[in-house]
């Protein structure tokens, strides 16, 4: 879509932001892909917004596989990547009959506030579970749970937290379920594909989703939604139907299930592995599995991203070493995103890598990882991500608001200091869209994402 720069008394109710409103302080005010209505617009001017990017008209983009071939030349592959997954389906326009007239549609903040109250009743039923199980288990609850972490609720102004918060909780209701009781609720999965499924697969930013780990105890559910967030996206961007998304976003909040049940002083030290917790920590993709198996009313199809997220595509993983003939379109998806959400998170023994770092890391690795996923991922996300603070050519600082799908090297930014690091008033912060500025490029991210 076409983008252009207004001033907001020129904003009309009906345009869709393309880029995030975001203050001089940091403050979110307005996501990218948001309608606007005449609420939004007197919130803007109550904070002093003086210019919003807008998208201009709706029309198809093809991918820019030009990108991507700077990409893997920028990194020494010479393999040239297909583009078969990214192209958009084309189908052949025909003369349909008038539609029926569709049912009303939900009022967006009417389901919001749905979501918020089912919210509400999952973490009641956590609460009570949580002392079922304490004194059914003792000892063992308090390990798992401490291994997991509880879901910690968030701002109401993140975007799409009510959204978030849901999905953190149901993740940790069907572990808890899985591990102590050997069962997934029907209705877990109902509301997984009616609230979060539907509503976010297509979420254009999945950076204003991510959760945050906060401490090295937090960090295992922390990493499973975060896994499922990435998948559901990448899977979304596929074209995949509903019941694939669902299957390998639920596939991807329990890949990880198996690590719950490895002692936890193996894999929470703040020093590499050694070579005995290593053993140990490498059986979680068959413990994983198995649990998942063995429960009644779970699929094979959520067994796999379990099994497989550690099995690469030259047969070097494990735990069998499978080729890339052999692993699930699910693994593959899963594989990927676990591991650059690993890299862009703090482990007790290291600090986060930066989005550009770990998906060179990706895009440089195609014995390993999906090419054609790969891709999809990159434009997902983009070498800089939304909310990353980067240093331009020039010596300015800008913040991140939106990535370009058909340059991932080319960003939308807003000025916050100049060259000699003097910050910038407000009201002469330009929002620059670095696809029309060849003059201007991001040489390095300058520090991480902030915690929402």
């Amino acid at each position: 879509m076409a983008r252009k720069t207004i001033r907001l008394e020129k904003a009309e109710q009906g345009l869709k932001l393309a880029s995030a409103v975001v203050t001089v302080a940091g403050q979110r005010l307005l996501s990218a892909g948001v309608m606007l209505d005449e609420e939004k617009i007197q919130l803007l001017k109550k904070h002093g917004v003086r210019y919003i990017q807008v998208f201009e008209q709706t029309y198809d983009e093809p991918v820019d596989t030009q990108v991507f071939s700077e990409i893997i030349k920028n990194l020494g592959v010479t393999e040239a990547p297909s583009a078969a997954a990214l192209e958009p389906p084309r189908s052949a326009k025909a003369v349909l009959p008038p539609a029926p007239p569709a049912p009303a549609a939900e009022d967006a903040q009417a389901k919001t506030e749905r979501v918020r109250k089912k919210a509400d009743e999952v973490r009641e039923r956590l609460t009570e579970d949580k002392r079922k199980y304490s004194d059914k288990y003792g000892e063992r609850y308090t390990s798992v749970s401490y291994t997991l972490g509880d879901p910690a609720p968030f701002s109401k102004s993140t975007p799409y937290a009510p959204y978030v918060d849901l999905l953190s909780l149901l993740a940790r209701d069907m572990t808890d379920k899985l591990i102590f009781e050997r069962k997934i609720d029907a209705e877990t999965i109902q509301v997984l594909v009616k609230d979060i499924v539907s509503e976010l697969s297509s979420h254009g930013s999945v950076m204003q989703l991510l959760t945050a780990a906060y401490s090295v105890s937090r960090y295992l559910l922390s990493h499973m939604v975060n896994v499922g967030l990435y998948s559901m996206r990448v899977a979304s961007e596929m074209k995949l139907t509903q019941a694939e998304v669902t299957d390998i976003t639920v596939g991807a909040i329990l890949h990880d299930i198996g690590m719950v049940l490895i002692p936890v002083g193996f894999w929470t030290t703040r020093r590499e592995l050694t070579p005995r917790a290593r053993s140990e920590v490498q059986k979680h993709p068959e413990l994983g599995a198995q649990l998942i198996r063995e429960t009644p009313g779970t699929q094979e199809a959520w067994s796999l991203p379990a099994l497989e997220h550690h099995e690469r595509l030259d047969g070097s993983g494990y735990p069998s070493g499978k080729p890339a003939g052999k692993l699930s379109l699910a693994s593959r998806i899963v594989q990927l995103c676990d591991v650059y959400e690993a890299l862009t998170s703090d482990r007790s023994y290291r600090y986060a890598k930066f989005p550009d770092i770990s998906m060179k890391h990706i895009l440089g690795s195609p014995e390993q990882f999906d090419r054609d996923i790969a891709q999809v991922f990159c434009k997902c996300l983009g070498f800089y991500p939304e909310g990353y603070q980067v240093k331009l050519a020039t010596g300015e600082t800008a913040v991140v608001l939106s990535s370009n799908p058909k340059n991932v090297f080319r960003p939308v930014v807003k000025l916050l200091t100049d060259a000699a690091g003097t910050d910038v008033p407000p009201e002469a912060q330009l929002v620059l869209d670095l696809t029309n500025r060849l003059d201007l490029r991001v040489i390095e991210i300058s520090n991480r994402r902030a915690i929402a």
